[in-house]
């Protein structure tokens, strides 16, 4: 008989990543109790999950929970006094939202730092909705280089930089084209 002891664990892949995110919150929630902050949930509604706007989720709170059933997010039912509501497992939530989720509870001063309270940082702002019937400011240009220059909508894009300026910011290709067709003009 030899020196050796052979281990092995068979752990389906699914279940190995939801383990690995899993610790990786609470590994980041421990550090936060240590530090006395309070408030930290592993389960969230999707309203507090709205609060919190986080990259990668939809704003509302019913776009965030019609994303959690279309993906089958891990889940519990709550009892209120509105009735049931869904909390979600923070392990549940797409990488991007869930690593900035970790990047919040991280992002605190160095425990020896004395500070009179600790602060959040305020929500990013919201993203700047414009109504239907307006367009960005390169959409113009752009139409008069595609009429002018009988150009396809590649090169005029390629030729945008010229015809615009210097504070208007450029889309990509794609946004071109969706702009484009959401206003009709392709």
């Amino acid at each position: 008989m030899g020196d050796e002891l052979p281990l092995f664990v068979s752990v389906n892949a699914d279940e190995w990543a939801y383990l690995s995110r899993r610790l990786r919150y609470l590994e980041s929630l421990v550090l936060r109790v240590v530090r006395n902050r309070e408030g930290l949930l592993e389960w969230q509604s999707a309203a507090d999950l709205e609060a919190l706007r986080l990259p990668g989720l939809p704003a509302s709170r019913s776009a965030i929970a019609r994303k959690a059933a279309v993906e089958k997010w891990a889940r519990v039912v709550e009892r209120g006094k509105g009735g049931l509501r869904f909390l979600y497992h923070v392990s549940a939530l797409p990488p991007r939202a869930f690593d900035a989720l970790v990047a919040r509870i991280l992002d605190l001063p160095p425990m020896d730092t004395e500070v009179e309270g600790l602060f959040d940082l305020p929500a990013p702002p919201l993203p700047e909705v414009l109504p239907s019937n307006t367009a960005p400011a390169w959409v113009l240009p752009l139409m008069r280089i595609m009429r002018t220059e009988g150009s396809d909508i590649g090169r005029a894009w390629r030729e945008l930089r010229h015809h615009t300026p210097e504070d208007v910011t450029l889309p990509d290709p794609e946004e071109a084209a969706r702009v484009l067709i959401r206003l009709g003009l392709a």
